[in-house]
């Protein structure tokens, strides 16, 4: 999936008034999430995964494979609904998203191991 691909389907689903480039950097803040707490905390072997930056486009690949790519629209829904204060719409959004974001950590976590510089030392 790309950035693209992700805003046009929470576009779909869930219509509003935010501009382009604030979805643009949600999913790059997604994509970030994922960088931080699951790829770079664990060998990666073949896998190479480029974190967003600002010159980043719409036409970037994202990172999660299907069917666990679900979980960036998912995520621009939840800001959506925690920007316009909808908090219980926020509250269903982002346990949808956590939900999706979970089996994804677990997924990758099952065929890579962790990073030896975050293994805990006694």
């Amino acid at each position: 999936m790309t950035v693209k691909q992700a805003i046009d389907i929470a576009d779909a689903v869930k219509p509003n008034q935010y501009k382009r480039e604030i979805k643009v950097e949600w999913v790059k803040n997604a994509e970030r999430r994922i960088y931080n707490e699951i790829y770079s905390n664990h060998e990666s072997g073949e896998v190479r995964f480029v974190p967003p930056d600002e010159n980043s486009g719409e036409d970037t690949e994202l990172f999660a494979p299907p069917p666990y790519d679900e979980l960036y629209p998912l995520y621009i829904e939840a800001q959506i609904d925690a920007a316009n204060a909808e908090y219980g719409r926020y509250n269903n959004s982002v346990r949808r998203f956590e939900a999706v974001y979970g089996d994804f950590e677990k997924f990758w976590q099952s065929g890579h191991m962790p990073s030896p510089l975050n293994l805990m030392k006694y």
